[in-house]
């Protein structure tokens, strides 16, 4: 594989007829979070495999077979690779060699010389000067590192195996690397948590060579371990203070000069794929356990957590359903008004083959954002819809207390403490 052009990174090309996001999942991690609804249906073992382990090998292998087998049929089908992401899990974790062994399976079988923007998401505790030095030689241009927090109490308590002074250590080698587009993932607003410590914790961040930064209000998850401690009533939880925990860290950093472009994104350049992700700008597909595709307006999905079953059949997807179908355009919904353009028609009608007049008639989008409209105005146009900028974050931080839509009984309370 080349290394791919230092293309200007943020950016979507437009002049492919059908530009294609690649995203490759790594479904491993050193440990299962806390607060991590991700792994929450990945058994443990499966989720720690090491290496040298049989199933891990046989989970690579899988990989590149899938990468053999359906790579034709997309380059066939005339989709052009612009942007390609490496997350899970925690893509980090993969050794040098079963890196080059995903790189050159996907160099040998994508034309990937179109690509702009190309991510690698991982861990502190598992970035290293070989690895991302090994990467940038392979033209990823863009490191995601999950810190969450620096604070050592709070990181014990969510269960991430790295400290304070590792995540900061992480950033300095990326740079020294040569990676310039680096972004940290932090989460404000857990339970019990103050709001000087989410302050402290901006600022830590701020003095670090990082020009992105995705800022996400903790969500109490089912399945998760702190979720079940608040359930139990030794932790608590409280909306108000996570609209302030994320007012707070949205003004300090706004103020240093990253500007908020969607719900938890500031910064720029802006990261190309979340926004081909959300707004549907791009087909997609997923290599990879757990991961999903959306490819000429079908669904495509290799369910989360049956790793063993994937390293069976890698080239065949689980299910396969029509993008269209209503659950999925609650998810679509869901996911482009967290950005401050909202969902354009004509990128709904390429990914789904629907109308916007068509989406508002669907019952369980109608509910949704009749449910959003209690938190925020929601703005409802022939060609576009969207939520206006100064309310998505209240509308999200709000609606991670109350569950979505369902496709057949509309919306639905979710108790913090049920």
């Amino acid at each position: 594989m080349s290394p791919t052009p230092e293309a200007r990174p943020g950016v979507v090309y437009p002049n492919f007829e059908k530009p294609l996001l690649v995203y490759v999942n790594v479904p491993f991690c050193n440990s299962k979070c806390h607060f991590c609804d991700w792994v929450a249906e990945v058994p443990v073992a499966d989720l720690r495999l090491r290496p040298e382990t049989p199933a891990r090998r046989r989970y690579m292998e899988a990989l590149v077979a899938q990468i053999v087998a359906q790579a034709p049929m997309l380059k066939s089908r005339g989709h052009q690779p612009v942007i390609m992401y490496w997350g899970g899990g925690t893509a980090s974790i993969l050794t040098p060699a079963e890196m080059t062994a995903v790189l050159t399976a996907l160099g040998e079988h994508l034309d990937l010389s179109g690509l702009g923007e190309v991510t690698i998401e991982g861990s502190p505790e598992s970035m290293t000067l070989e690895k991302l030095t090994l990467l940038r030689s392979f033209g990823f241009n863009r490191v995601s590192l999950g810190v969450q927090s620096f604070d050592p109490a709070r990181l014990r308590q969510i269960g991430r195996v790295h400290d304070g002074e590792q995540a900061k250590e992480a950033v300095r080698t990326a740079r020294r690397a040569g990676f310039t587009n680096i972004n940290i993932d932090l989460i404000v607003g857990f339970p019990d948590q103050p709001l000087d410590e989410v302050e402290a914790t901006v600022r830590t961040a701020l003095t670090l060579p990082v020009n992105h930064f995705s800022v996400y209000p903790y969500r109490s998850t089912p399945g998760t371990s702190l979720r079940r401690r608040v359930n139990r009533g030794t932790l608590e939880l409280d909306l108000e203070n996570q609209f302030q925990a994320y007012g707070r860290a949205r003004d300090l950093l706004q103020e240093a000069g990253h500007p908020e472009y969607a719900m938890s994104y500031f910064g720029y350049p802006r990261c190309a794929s979340d926004e081909a992700y959300y707004r549907l700008q791009t087909d997609w597909i997923g290599f990879g356990s757990g991961a999903n595709s959306l490819i000429d307006q079908s669904f495509c999905v290799n369910t989360r957590g049956r790793l063993h079953q994937y390293n069976q059949h890698p080239e065949q997807f689980d299910s396969v359903v029509p993008a269209a179908s209503h659950p999925l355009l609650m998810h679509f919904v869901s996911q482009a008004l967290t950005t401050a353009e909202g969902l354009a028609e004509g990128d709904l009608a390429r990914r789904t083959g629907m109308s916007l007049e068509q989406l508002y008639q669907v019952p369980v989008v109608r509910s949704y954002l009749d449910r959003m409209a209690d938190f925020g105005e929601v703005r409802r146009e022939p060609e576009r819809l969207w939520i206006r900028r100064e309310d998505i974050s209240r509308v999200y931080v709000a609606l991670n207390w109350v569950g979505p839509p369902d496709a057949e009984t509309g919306p639905r309370p979710v108790a913090v403490s049920g």
